[in-house]
């Protein structure tokens, strides 16, 4: 019975269903429990239009999560890089400067803590960790208290020419080739089954770990650019609820923080819908904020314990 259910846990078909099931189950009783407000057309498109960010941001992510490895600084990442792009804006009055500035500071960002993970020899995690601090301090020193904001006549053009789904459109295709179609995902996705043998097999994984975390930056960059016009002003609060978001997201899309073979571009994607509607739901209800933390916390854990897959015996000479 055990064996059967451990089959069915970890086989490929599984990992691409169960995401699809839990997002129609959290859509039919948010529908139930809100009498059909849930499925209003109207706050249907508010649901695609919150979820952008984080589908773009995740889907960035899946590159760095595919090693293996887990970041939790998205949030601060993306918060600065909005704050700076603003700045840029208000100092040069150009649209296509505030653009490149975001991206190329998000993969300034990515890239930095890339390399203080591979020369210092510390895992992503603990730098992550430490990079959310650090760049919260920044962006806060660089706020103080006020706010900075974009004139709404450029937030309303870019509005209208649909500037969000188009960079989100092609950033998905192009993360979806160079992860589904190309030697890097290949490598990407070796070093999260098995950094050893990855490793022995003459793969260089530092370079692949650079290669993820640029893919990301680009990602937080225009996340970043979807903020400015989601929001039109960055405060000391912005962005601070995606760096649970993202990695929330991408484990309800179906993929293992654990990286390897069970990661797919997707997923992000998914997974960012999902949170997405749990959080609308959840607020539609009169759910308290403390109570939606909670239960995001719950999902969460559940999925990782779900997903963990424990070996039958610990490898030769290890601990």
């Amino acid at each position: 019975m055990r064996r059967s259910f451990l089959s069915i846990k970890e086989s490929p078909l599984f990992a691409r269903v169960l995401p699809v099931l839990i997002l129609i189950a959290i859509s039919v009783v948010f529908t139930i429990m809100t009498n059909g407000k849930f499925s209003e057309p109207r706050n249907l498109m508010l649901i695609i239009n919150q979820a952008m960010i984080t589908a773009t941001i995740a889907t960035g992510a899946v590159f760095i999560f595919g090693t293996g490895n887990v970041n939790i600084a998205m949030g601060a990442s993306t918060s600065l890089v909005a704050t700076i792009a603003v700045m840029v804006y208000l100092s040069t009055q150009s649209i296509p400067l505030m653009i490149l500035s975001g991206i190329a500071m998000g993969v300034v960002i990515m890239m930095l803590m890339s390399i203080l993970s591979t020369m210092l020899r510390v895992s992503v995690m603990f730098v992550s960790i430490v990079m959310m601090v650090l760049l919260d301090a920044i962006k806060q020193t660089i706020l103080g208290a006020g706010t900075i904001s974009i004139p709404y006549s450029i937030t309303s053009m870019m509005t209208r020419v649909n500037f969000t789904y188009i960079a989100f459109g092609i950033f998905f295709i192009l993360c979806l080739v160079l992860f589904h179609l190309t030697s890097i995902g290949r490598a990407i996705k070796f070093i999260g089954a098995n950094k050893y043998c990855a490793e022995q097999s003459g793969l260089f994984m530092n370079k692949y770990l650079f290669l993820a975390f640029t893919i990301t930056g680009i990602g937080v960059g225009l996340a970043s650019m979807m903020i400015i016009l989601r929001t039109g002003s960055i405060n000391a609060s912005t962005a601070s609820s995606l760096n649970m978001d993202v990695v929330l997201a991408i484990v309800l899309g179906g993929m293992s923080v654990f990286g390897g073979s069970r990661s797919f571009v997707y997923a992000g994607v998914l997974g960012a819908i999902t949170v997405t509607l749990l959080n609308n739901g959840l607020l539609m209800l009169g759910v308290s904020p403390t109570i939606l933390q909670l239960v995001r916390g719950i999902f969460f854990l559940t999925l990782i314990f779900a997903g963990q897959k424990r070996p039958e015996m610990l490898p030769s000479g290890e601990i």
